[in-house]
């Protein structure tokens, strides 16, 4: 093992050890971003593919300046409420128990968000005319099936499953409700997933963990397995469709790896983790064009209807200086970098350090449906850091929106 990935996997094992401590916030969130990062680079540092390269030193100041400034964020608001007392999270949980959730506006609230995405997902469907788990090449139809405005709204079936299991378990009885809302949750997942579409299901899953750890004692190992080994078949089930029947062998002579055959079953989880920051490394280097914000407000110009035809206008590179075709994500800081140079690489993960401890403060002082809920979904952000840009997305930010603005109506009027 190179002494870099013994040092990373070190860190990692030191993390995890600091989890076992009495009292510890499992999702502290400079705890969660430092385990996320230094498990990633301690596998990418193992080099098991022959389409890693070797890095310059450029290529790591830049990573580090990134990750170095996400903590830097986190720091300063940690240090701002230090003398402020936050909750314990026994007394969180046992206050969010206690909490009394309006079932009649929650019920609603997920009628109303259920008929928009019914609504929207049958307008798509019938300008579009299909629907990709059902084509031919899933794997290129399902990047086709989007109509402004009404394509953005089919995101919410990770809120509305989300808001579901919240009404799960803050809401006893109320059997044919229940009923009703199962029925929703199946074709909500179901439609979905003939989508294609996997990490906005992520979305739900994360939410409903933070849930049941800060609002629950239901929390036991075996349901976290559970939920995990549920997200990893989503994950890769609809990978595995998308890929088609070259799946495994073609990512793994594609990617060249250096471990035998027989391991090929491996190939797709480390290379979707350290492809990611190999691209990232790679293209930092190498870029002399920046974009001046193109990326990094993404969701603005996506909203605004600006974004394709700026993309067309300037002649933008979608991915520039892949290693491979089949690799195409520089994980979250490349948008920063490519828009705004070092300089973005400083600042804009500073913001994202500062706005996520932000959100968890929040939510130790004043524990509610609605702050962590908010505080999850920059989990997920945190926990896929390595990986995309999602707080860039329109999608994301709409999602993040809208558990926002949901959530907050419920909280007040429960009160």
């Amino acid at each position: 093992m190179p002494i870099s990935s013994f040092i990373f996997f070190t860190i990692f094992l030191i993390l995890i050890i600091t989890l076992f401590k009495r009292g510890t916030d499992v999702f502290s969130p400079a705890r969660l971003f430092a385990m996320v990062w230094s498990f990633s680079l301690g596998l990418v540092e193992l080099k098991f593919s022959g389409l890693q390269q070797n890095w310059s030193s450029y290529s790591w100041l830049i990573l580090v300046v990134s990750l170095f400034s996400v903590l830097l964020g986190m720091f300063i608001i940690y240090v701002q409420n230090f003398e402020i007392v936050s909750t314990p999270i026994v007394l969180m949980r046992e206050t969010i128990i206690n909490f009394r959730v309006n079932s009649n506006v929650l019920f609603k609230l997920i009628l109303l968000l259920f008929f928009a995405y019914s609504l929207s997902y049958l307008i798509v469907y019938l300008v579009a005319g299909f629907i990709p788990f059902f084509t031919k090449r899933p794997d290129l139809m399902r990047a086709r099936w989007n109509v402004f405005g009404a394509g953005l709204i089919i995101h919410s079936a990770p809120t509305i499953i989300y808001l579901i299991i919240l009404f799960y378990l803050k809401v006893a009885g109320q059997l044919k409700n229940k009923i009703v809302l199962t029925i929703i949750l199946f074709i909500s997942l179901t439609s979905y997933i003939l989508l294609l579409q996997r990490f906005d299901l992520v979305i739900f899953m994360v939410l409903a963990v933070m849930f049941l750890y800060y609002g629950t004692f239901k929390l036991k190992a075996r349901v976290v397995l559970i939920l995990f080994a549920a997200l990893i078949l989503i994950i890769y089930g609809i990978s595995s469709i998308r890929a088609s029947n070259l799946f495994i062998e073609y990512l793994y002579y594609g990617g060249k790896m250096k471990f035998g055959k027989s391991y090929a079953i491996f190939t797709e989880p480390y290379m979707y983790i350290s492809m990611n920051i190999e691209n990232f490394a790679h293209a930092v280097e190498k870029l002399t064009n920046f974009t001046y914000g193109f990326f990094t407000f993404d969701f603005i110009l996506a909203l605004t209807g600006l974004k394709h035809w700026l993309f067309e206008y300037n002649f933008i590179d979608t991915f520039p200086h892949l290693i491979s075709s089949t690799y195409n994500t520089y994980t979250m800081f490349f948008a920063y970098y490519r828009d705004f140079g070092i300089l973005g690489s400083f600042i804009f993960p500073m913001l994202f350090g500062i706005i996520s401890y932000t959100a968890y403060s929040r939510m130790k002082r004043s524990p509610n449906i609605n702050s962590i809920s908010l505080y999850g979904v920059f989990t997920v952000a945190i926990l896929f850091s390595f990986f995309i840009p999602m707080l860039s997305w329109l999608h994301f930010i709409y999602n993040l929106t809208t558990v926002y603005f949901f959530t907050k109506i419920i909280v007040n009027k429960s009160n």
